[in-house]
């Protein structure tokens, strides 16, 4: 008699590689899942990413069966190919969870670098434009194109005649010097984080309509200079009848034109305190913008304070989910109750029940009613009183039930 062997790991393997045998792989998997889920699960200590680092396992075993198979020696096991690469998944999962909370944390800061550098500004804002004052003409002006008007190095270049890289190269000079003078006030900055407060505060939006307003105010300012200017003139002037009635009619267009742009200035003056009163409900609407950003990261902090109080304590998310497990049970039995309660109070199937008691009382209690030698009505009040009893029974574990759920609710 011919003594049957199993085939070893690599035989299986690579019948599945130069074959394509299915069967053969699932005979590894089922050889070895424990092998490899008990080994992810001692390393991540959670099931659901145990699970998926086995399987994960498994599919580069797949992947790469021709070559593990030509590898190994005929008579080996996988085992210790499988445990290997469970240990290899592991550390890359926890490297790349690693990586993804630094880059959290980093979004995170990004995020909340305003609020994190109000103080820092309100330190330097009132010696800014001294600061700027100290430096050299060339540097302030560098400075004041990069970050105040937010020109790239090449537009700085042009204005100065200069190459990308030279513009470059002064303006980190110019702000050197800016956070040495502040340096020399006591406030201590580096020189990233100045550029960051200067591009993020130093300039602000004007209000709408200003510049009408300004543009508005000069062109009547400069208006009133001609007019004062063409009345001296005419004073010095000795005027014939003609030339009297020449400078009448040149007066007369220039008050007519100074008439006109008055009443242009007053037009815009209404226009700029209208843009006033419609910028209002915005500004209140910013301010809301704010609070409501202000909330929102607020709360994302603490999200992530949560998120990481979690993956530290892993057995805490195990602990909800038998506990969600215990209540999905415990609500499927009370449903199932009260549906057996519902039954039990309609009065057509109470009385279908019964029959089907009395019919099974009778065929089980034949045998004691011929022995005790009853009649035909004595055995059919027998019954009917067997039929009561259990009927009384379930109308007893019923209520329990109920009782029992209803303290339940009330805990």
């Amino acid at each position: 008699m011919v003594e049957m062997h199993e085939p070893s790991d690599v035989q299986l393997l690579r019948d599945y590689a130069e074959g394509g045998h299915e069967a053969a792989f699932h005979e590894l998997v089922t050889r070895h899942t424990d092998l490899v889920y008990s080994a992810a699960l001692r390393q991540v200590n959670s099931p659901d990413l145990a699970g998926d680092i086995a399987q994960g396992v498994f599919t580069d075993l797949a992947r790469k069966a021709r070559q593990v198979a030509d590898q190994m020696p005929g008579g080996n096991s996988l085992a210790g190919w499988l445990h290997r690469s469970t240990r290899y998944a592991a550390l890359n999962h926890w490297r790349d969870t690693r990586r993804r909370l630094a880059n959290e944390r980093q979004a995170m800061e990004q995020l909340l670098i305003n609020s994190e550098s109000a103080p820092d500004w309100e330190r330097i804002r009132p010696v800014l434009d001294e600061a700027l004052d100290s430096l050299g003409d060339e540097d302030r002006e560098a400075l004041l194109l990069r970050y105040f008007k937010n020109q790239d190095f090449r537009a700085v270049g042009l204005a100065f005649g200069i190459s990308d890289d030279t513009a470059q190269k002064r303006v980190s000079r110019a702000m050197e010097r800016l956070r040495e003078f502040f340096s020399k006030r006591n406030v201590t900055i580096g020189a990233s984080g100045l550029v960051v407060l200067i591009s993020a505060n130093a300039v602000q939006a004007a209000p709408v309509g200003l510049t009408a307003t300004i543009s508005a105010a000069a062109v009547v300012s400069g208006t009133t200079v001609s007019t004062s200017t063409a009345i001296a003139a005419t004073k010095i002037i000795a005027m014939t009848t003609l030339q009297k009635t020449l400078i009448t009619a040149a007066l007369a267009v220039v008050a007519g034109a100074g008439i006109y742009e008055a009443h242009q200035a007053l037009q815009l003056r209404e226009q700029n305190q209208a843009l006033q009163q419609a910028q209002a409900p915005l500004a209140e609407q910013n301010r809301q913008l704010q609070r409501e950003r202000n909330d929102a990261t607020n709360r994302l902090a603490s999200l992530t304070d949560e998120l990481a109080k979690v993956k530290k304590n892993p057995s805490e998310v195990l602990k909800l989910r038998g506990e969600v497990g215990v209540l999905r049970q415990e609500k499927a039995t009370a449903n199932s109750q009260s549906a057996v309660s519902k039954a039990l109070a309609d009065p057509e199937t109470r009385k279908v029940l019964r029959e089907r008691q009395k019919i099974g009382m009778s065929d089980l209690y034949s045998d004691l009613a011929k022995r005790l030698k009853l009649t035909p009505e004595q055995t059919e009040q027998f019954n009917d009183l067997l039929a009561d009893h259990v009927m009384d029974s379930y109308d007893l574990i019923t209520q329990a039930l109920h009782d029992g759920k209803s303290q339940a609710e009330v805990r």
